[in-house]
């Protein structure tokens, strides 16, 4: 399915609606993982987060070309889990949303594209949420730098802040990465806590691509554990499968000395950055083990490794990563109406507020 609109007036832009990703033109290296086209291929399939339907905009800009994938989603777990955390009396949305692309994605937006571009694309999208039945068309997690340029494409009725990503430089070793930490007791503490897991019988296995596959299954569980206590499970074989073929990923796993899965970082070695997307760790040896504290030292040692600048430490556990000096960086989420709704206008201000004490909070106790 294609439909192609022609803008005589913005220096040839072209816009054409795609049912698959696979049908697009080659695209150009995309600026992170979550913007290439094995991640829009992997949400094909994804059944975890309540996808209804799946539409890929291709925008020609002269000789410029970018591709943005939408989302028309019942029911998104991570959305919900935010909800949950800002303490909000009720869901926001009461019908479909149109999500572009998903809230799974840690970035959003189109890097490198013009405003005229962005301001296509808001308006493409809400006319097929309307047309879709959908409340909102939700462009997610805008770094800040991208936030201002959509604003400026096309004013949103609604943003909210649904989490921060953490950035740190790595340095060329594990030693230049602690002498950054503000604290001195807190970089101790990170060196400790590597020791005991090592001491413990920790060891690290890295798992590049496919290799991530036999593994999954118990990854899968212990994110899915982490989900279900609060509500439906985050994530699931279904998504994370697909994404093993997304480049640069790679498995950071921690296995005790009997070769058993203690946790692991599911990562992308992408461009200048190691980015921690989601992890999944066993609980019921964490206050021995310190596993997550453990894999992040090891992330630290293996961004260093293979030459990355930056660790990109993802979403989530506020304080821990203040703790080590990391630089929060604000992920907005642009919510464009499909018909006037002032409640809904209100929900989505108390869930921003909610979750932005709840961070507060956490930094405040770093």
């Amino acid at each position: 399915m294609s439909l192609t609109t022609l803008h005589p007036n913005t220096r040839a832009l072209h816009s054409s609606w795609h049912s698959s990703v696979a049908t697009l033109p080659a695209e150009r290296r995309p600026a992170t993982p979550f913007h290439s086209r094995a991640w829009a291929a992997a949400w094909q399939t994804v059944r975890t987060e309540h996808v209804r339907g799946r539409h890929h905009l291709f925008l020609q800009d002269g000789p410029r070309q970018h591709r943005l994938s939408f989302y028309q989603v019942s029911s998104s777990p991570l959305w919900r889990a935010a909800e949950k955390r800002a303490g909000v009396t009720r869901p926001s949305f009461d019908a479909d949303v149109l999500y572009g692309p998903s809230v799974y994605a840690e970035y959003g937006g189109l890097p490198g594209a013009t405003v005229p571009v962005l301001a296509e694309a808001v308006d493409r999208g809400r006319a097929l949420a309307a047309s879709l039945g959908s409340e909102a068309l939700v462009i997610a997690n805008l770094p800040p730098a991208e936030r201002t340029l959509w604003q400026q494409a096309r004013t949103p009725d609604a943003e909210v802040v649904l989490s921060w990503a953490h950035r740190a430089r790595v340095g060329a070793s594990v030693d230049e990465f602690i002498a950054n930490i503000p604290s001195g007791e807190h970089g101790r503490a990170f060196r400790q806590h590597h020791r005991h897991g090592s001491e413990a019988g920790l060891t690290l296995k890295i798992a590049q691509g496919a290799e991530l596959l036999p593994v999954l299954p118990a990854f899968n569980a212990f994110t899915s554990t982490a989900g279900d206590r609060h509500g439906p499970a985050l994530y699931g074989t279904d998504m994370l499968a697909p994404l093993t073929r997304v480049p640069g990923a790679v498995g950071l796993l921690a296995e005790r000395h009997d070769g058993t899965f203690a946790g692991g970082f599911f990562c992308f070695r992408y461009g200048s950055a190691l980015y921690l997307w989601t992890a999944a760790i066993d609980r019921t040896g964490q206050d021995d083990l310190h596993t997550c504290e453990w894999l992040m030292y090891e992330s630290v040692r293996y961004a260093a490794a293979t030459g990355a600048a930056v660790l990109d430490a993802g979403r989530g556990n506020y304080a821990y990563k203040a703790r080590l000096g990391m630089l929060p960086v604000a992920l907005t989420s642009a919510v464009y109406l499909t018909n006037p709704n002032p409640h809904l206008v209100s929900r989505l201000g108390a869930l921003h507020t909610g979750i932005n004490q709840r961070v507060l909070r956490a930094w405040n106790t770093a």
